[in-house]
């Protein structure tokens, strides 16, 4: 179930500024070549950094990327070659900010691998995941329409999968029935993007 952070909006205006300097170092001494082609475009320790920032929740990358906004495009872009997480799922709020940052930069494989990333309903229990689905209606002004589109679905594929009593069903689905679905960029497709799970360079 995911967890919300629980400090302060002080205390974690202090920790972001803490975590910024650790990685103002990197970023600070990498020569950024727009023109250049993506692997080419930034340093080796940028690369690494964005690497690293990547397989975790997605709480720093947003940080590092609200602060240098020059790099955004660069990781969507990156995000095609991000096949291959860790066992780390995505905070759902730092990945709702990522994903309206990105919303320049959309490509199928970037939305698509943000949605992976994404905690797994099936992950949880049936009293999480009622808990959830309130506080999905509760976010749905403020997390990303991906993310609600994604979660109202696959929640209601998860009740239709379970074979759950009809009484479960409802009070699962109760909460996602009141969301105003919003049209949002369509990450669906039946090209190789859509099952590959290993980098490629056209």
């Amino acid at each position: 179930m995911p967890e919300r952070r629980s400090y302060t909006t002080k205390g974690r205006l202090t920790e972001d500024l803490g975590k910024i300097e650790q990685y103002r170092n990197i970023l600070e001494k990498d020569v950024f070549q727009n023109d250049e082609p993506h692997w080419r475009r930034i340093s080796k320790n940028t690369i690494t950094l964005f690497q690293v920032l990547i397989d975790q929740d997605l709480h720093d990358l947003v940080l590092v990327l609200e602060h240098y906004p020059r790099y955004t495009e660069w990781v969507c872009e990156h995000f095609r070659y991000a096949y291959s997480y860790s066992e780390n799922r995505a905070d759902i709020d730092a990945a709702s900010k990522l994903l309206f940052l990105g919303e320049p930069y959309f490509s199928k494989q970037f939305v698509r691998n943000v949605v992976r990333k994404l905690p797994q309903v099936d992950e949880w229990s049936l009293e999480e995941i009622k808990h959830f689905a309130t506080q999905l209606k509760g976010n749905e002004d403020s997390w990303h329409p991906v993310i609600i589109n994604h979660y109202c679905d696959t929640i209601i594929a998860y009740t239709e999968e379970k074979k759950l009593h009809p009484l479960q069903a409802i009070a699962l689905t109760a909460p996602i029935k009141k969301i105003s679905r919003k049209a949002t960029y369509d990450y669906d497709a039946d090209d190789r993007d859509a099952v590959l799970d290993i980098p490629y360079m056209n």
